[in-house]
């Protein structure tokens, strides 16, 4: 076994390994495993949404009441990107860096699942941010839904759109102006 990084997978994770995360400074990587399910999640999502006009809330449908409302294909990237920016609307003070960095595994180890049908490309990304230190600014207060939790996710996808702030090595920056640098094409 490896103490250099965190294998994450749908196997459980315990408070030593999240303990050893923060006190060693460990990467994280999705195992094999996580990899084929993520992959294969998203392969049944793409064949069952090119095999008809089934609605699939919240991924070719409007939300809330407009859940009966096909959006056209060629609209569907854009409505997952105005979701994302509708729902950064956090405020107050920011989340400190070491929860950042726990909300960014945690949501590494959600993907890799494979539950969800996100591209892999989605989750290498997240993985190259928490990797290299690249922090998204995510506020304090400020939630939306019931779990209260779409706020502070959307601040920490911001970056996967090239927008949004970021800490890399205790500097903020604007993400627009950063990245390119840090993982290559937004549309991913």
């Amino acid at each position: 076994m490896s103490y250099n990084y965190l294998p994450l997978d749908k196997q459980h994770t315990n408070f030593q390994q999240i303990k050893n995360l923060l006190q060693f400074n460990q990467q994280v990587s999705i195992t094999f495993d996580a990899h084929y399910r993520i992959t294969a999640c998203r392969d049944y999502l793409d064949k069952k949404m090119d095999a008809g006009d089934e609605l699939f809330y919240g991924i070719n449908t409007g939300f809330g009441f407009l859940q009966n409302v096909k959006i056209d294909k060629s609209q569907l990237q854009q409505l997952q990107s105005n979701l994302i920016q509708s729902h950064a609307c956090g405020m107050g003070e920011e989340v400190p860096k070491d929860i950042v960095k726990l909300m960014l595994m945690l949501k590494i180890k959600s993907l890799s699942y494979g539950h969800s049908g996100v591209q892999i490309n989605t989750v290498k990304r997240l993985m190259d941010m928490y990797n290299a230190d690249v922090l998204p600014v995510i506020y304090t207060q400020g939630s939306l839904g019931a779990s209260g939790d779409l706020a502070p996710l959307s601040h920490l996808s911001l970056p996967l759109l090239g927008l949004g702030e970021v800490w890399h090595e205790g500097k903020k920056y604007h993400q627009k102006k950063y990245s390119k640098s840090l993982a290559g094409n937004p549309s991913n």
